[in-house]
């Protein structure tokens, strides 16, 4: 049995088979129908969602299993110690998925279950994001994907965490264009530093004009965390915020000239990281990409209950 907590853990030929049997289930979706029959997946959110409950719920139903969703506010979680609670779950269901804040308690969640966890989100790592983020460039790019260039523009978060695991581990080249990163953010993992300090296939540069004219992707994400952007007591980091990140816009004057793709693995917010009218250009993949988290979801779903022997 094996887990999906950051993407560390897998090798490159795992990511691989991923997205290859991701690919085969898109094109051929009737003849998986019922790959995970009788299966449950037991959802659990402890932050809001939309692709990752839609992706993870269509998936299971499409794959012929069912998933249930758990609201950590609203269930038992918020009251007895997490691995208890993970233990009964897991007793119940074959595996789970978790969208938390902390990724501390995705590790007591881990420790507690006697299936598989699937890390749904934290503030340290997307890897099912990343996953969606390569499908996406390998239907958007002609040839070898480790030819492409990716530039991910923004905040290092779990978002670019996550990519800069994938890329590292796939020989795809990807430049943060961001700040220098906060020590003390929460996002921060020395792994991950460690890749963009010595690896071949990662880098940063702070000069977001010369790396969006030298990209086949284009990549943003949210400044803020989606449970602090309509918090009225984090106004004034927000505006602090805003003002540090507004050269880091994807925006017209950005992209002049540039045929590059763009991509965000939403929730939009005009006018802060993405311009509306960047969202709608001709070059913009962002919805295709949305939709590939569930294409993405049903490829990890197939590689976590074939690695627990479940297949």
């Amino acid at each position: 049995m094996r887990h999906l907590a950051n993407l560390k853990d897998l090798s490159g030929e795992d990511i691989q088979d991923i997205l290859a049997k991701a690919a085969e289930i898109k094109q051929n979706p009737g003849d998986f129908r019922t790959l995970l029959a009788h299966e449950s997946l037991a959802m659990i959110f402890q932050k809001t969602s939309t692709r990752t409950r839609i992706s993870f719920e269509v998936a299971m139903t499409e794959l012929g299993g069912h998933s249930i969703y758990i609201d950590w506010a609203t269930s038992n979680f918020v009251l007895s110690g997490i691995e208890y609670e993970t233990e009964y779950l897991s007793r119940n269901v074959s595996s789970i998925m978790a969208r938390l804040l902390h990724h501390s308690d995705l590790e007591k969640i881990i420790a507690g279950s006697q299936v598989p966890v699937i890390n749904g989100c934290c503030e340290r790592y997307h890897p099912c994001q990343a996953l969606t983020d390569i499908l996406t460039m390998q239907e958007h790019h002609d040839g070898d994907i480790r030819d492409a260039r990716l530039t991910y523009v923004g905040v290092q978060n779990n978002v670019s965490n996550s990519l800069c695991l994938i890329c590292d581990k796939l020989g795809i080249q990807l430049t943060l264009a961001t700040p220098e990163p906060d020590d003390n953010g929460e996002s921060q993992d020395a792994d991950v530093r460690e890749i963009i300090r010595t690896s071949a296939n990662v880098n940063h540069t702070t000069d977001v004009q010369a790396a969006a004219q030298d990209t086949d992707f284009i990549y943003t994400d949210t400044w803020i965390d989606m449970q602090y952007f309509i918090n009225p007591d984090s106004a004034d980091e927000k505006a602090a915020v805003m003002k540090r990140m507004l050269p880091y816009q994807i925006n017209r004057d950005l992209l002049e000239g540039s045929d590059c793709r763009i991509m965000h693995d939403m929730p939009i917010h005009d006018d802060y990281e993405i311009t509306a009218e960047m969202v709608r250009d001709p070059r913009s993949i962002i919805f295709p990409q949305a939709a590939n988290r569930l294409h993405a979801q049903k490829g990890l779903l197939w590689w976590i209950y074939q690695e627990a022997g479940n297949l």
